[in-house]
């Protein structure tokens, strides 16, 4: 990567800032976003999606936010010449399977867009030893549609990722999201799903291994505008060697929001002292009848748990790893196609 034409930019922003002493409320990149586009190549395409190049798309639902901030966005938006669209036309029970090789630095633009009534399934995978890849992904969700979104990486160690999935619902809409990270040297990753239409609803469950000297940076949010709304947030993980994990999670429940419901829950497994892992797990309360929760949970394994272990002849790093790799197993489980499920658990058995 070239020194000279790298740019330093701000990213993975906390909506609301705290102490600055806990840096926890921005990553600071330095990247040459001299990028070429990759389109991914469609493993699968069921009948009732059709695939159009394009970055742009007519809809009444309101446009939507990036988690990993506007700048970064340009950045690798800018770095795109055509992107691609995925629109759900008629229901499918056969997923969309996209790849992403990542054989040289690349930045993808790419919009999913279900039309109302429409039900789908969207599997996006990584893999590759390309320096610098940035992905960011646009979901509409018009009323009534039904969307499951998995996006697994599975990226060669030395590879730096911006990953970033923007989500908009409209009436009765769902969208669920399951992510896994497994790969990668430095990873920004994030989602930002507005719940604008009455009783829309948005879930994510995400999984990580954070080790070695990985980074591995999460920016969370989901903003509550329509009324009796819901969102559920999951984020499942372990850190261990003298890798580094940031959370940031977020559920903002905005006025006019009235009957809305919102729960976000992190956990990470911490294996080594001298890893080092941040969470900030936040709620804002700008309408009165509403009902949220928050938690995040850092933990080593228990001297129950590994009695309990050792008292079926398993020692304690076979203990680790088999926690380790549960919490991976049990978020992929919900992913719709045996064949990368068997890939995610032959990743983190390498």
């Amino acid at each position: 990567m070239d020194k000279t034409r790298e740019t330093t930019i701000d990213i993975n922003q906390i909506p609301y800032l705290t102490w600055t002493w806990l840096k926890i409320n921005k990553d600071s990149v330095s990247y040459d976003f001299s990028l070429t586009e990759n389109k991914g190549n469609e493993a699968q395409i069921p009948e009732g999606i059709n695939v159009s190049s394009g970055k742009s798309i007519s809809t009444s639902l309101p446009e939507p936010r990036f988690s990993i901030g506007q700048e970064a966005a340009k950045l690798i938006s800018d770095a795109t010449k055509e992107g691609k669209i995925y629109t759900v036309e008629k229901s499918t029970s056969q997923p969309l399977i996209i790849r992403i090789n990542l054989d040289s630095n690349s930045a993808t633009h790419q919009i999913i867009h279900a039309k109302a009534g429409t039900e789908a399934n969207i599997i996006i995978i990584y893999e590759g030893q390309a320096e610098l890849a940035g992905v960011i992904t646009k979901v509409y969700a018009e009323d009534d549609s039904k969307l499951h979104i998995s996006k697994v990486q599975l990226c060669g160690n030395n590879v730096n990722q911006i990953d970033d999935t923007a989500v908009v619902c409209g009436e009765r809409a769902k969208v669920s999201l399951t992510q896994i990270e497994l790969g990668g040297a430095h990873i920004d990753v994030g989602f930002h799903a507005t719940l604008d239409g009455y009783q829309s609803a948005f879930y994510s469950d995400t999984a990580y291994i954070c080790q070695n000297n990985q980074y591995l940076d999460m920016n969370q949010v989901v903003v509550h505008k329509g009324k009796k709304t819901v969102c559920d947030m999951k984020t499942h993980g372990t850190a261990k060697d003298e890798s580094t994990k940031t959370y940031r999670g977020t559920i903002d429940m905005v006025k006019g929001c009235a009957g809305s419901m919102g729960n976000e829950i992190e956990t990470t497994l911490l294996l080594s002292p001298k890893a080092v892992v941040k969470a900030a797990p936040i709620i804002l309360c700008g309408e009165e009848d509403i009902s949220a929760e928050h938690g995040s949970t850092i933990g080593k394994l228990s001297k129950e748990m590994l009695f309990y272990m050792n008292s079926r002849s398993i020692d304690q790093k076979t203990a680790e790893e088999l926690l380790t790799n549960a919490k991976v197993t049990a978020a992929a489980s919900s992913i719709a196609d045996e064949n990368i499920r068997k890939e995610i658990e032959e990743f983190f058995q390498k």
